[in-house]
């Protein structure tokens, strides 16, 4: 896995897979499950990490490196990014929550093992994101987003699925 940041004025879709997510999406996700914030992030660059604890790829791999925390935030590359859906399934155990922004896929092979059978909710996001390079926001990405939170088994059936609108800038003291 190769992350770079690249000067923001020539970085498209098309030649990036380093992209942060914009902080006002992991707090609005983290204030909607009623978490103080996220504590590990397997998946990002320290430029990019969106919790204190990590894993980028000059400390290791975070598709083969142990995840720790309770509270995971997951952005992965969109190029790769059933490797890390089926990561996520694998590493949902009871007293761990982790929370996938991905690109959805339903007509992908791994989307019914990965998400439909093992997530317990799906938030499709209205809109689209202006992701960030090197702290610049990217407006114009050619993709939806949603968000897929794995939570320890203990339910039956498909995911709970819901269309929301996350407000930007969102902050906790604001609720939108």
């Amino acid at each position: 896995m190769t992350f770079q940041l690249r000067n923001p004025s020539r970085v498209s879709v098309a030649t990036s897979d380093t992209w942060a997510t914009p902080q006002w999406v992991v707090d609005w996700a983290a204030h909607r499950l009623s978490f103080d914030g996220f504590d590990f992030d397997p998946c990002c660059v320290p430029e990019t990490a969106k919790a204190p604890s990590f894993i980028s790829p000059d400390l290791g791999d975070g598709l083969v490196d142990p995840w720790r925390g309770r509270r995971v935030w997951v952005n992965p590359p969109y190029s790769n990014q059933g490797a890390w859906l089926r990561r996520c399934a694998a590493e949902c155990r009871p007293g761990r929550t982790i929370v996938a922004l991905v690109m959805p896929s339903f007509d992908s092979a791994y989307w019914r093992s990965a998400v439909w059978e093992a997530a317990s909710e799906i938030w499709m996001l209205e809109g689209r994101i202006a992701f960030e390079v090197d702290g610049e926001a990217r407006p114009g990405g050619n993709v939806r987003s949603c968000i897929v939170v794995y939570r320890p088994p203990s339910w039956s059936g498909r995911p709970f699925v819901d269309y929301v609108r996350p407000v930007p800038p969102y902050s906790p003291k604001v609720t939108p």
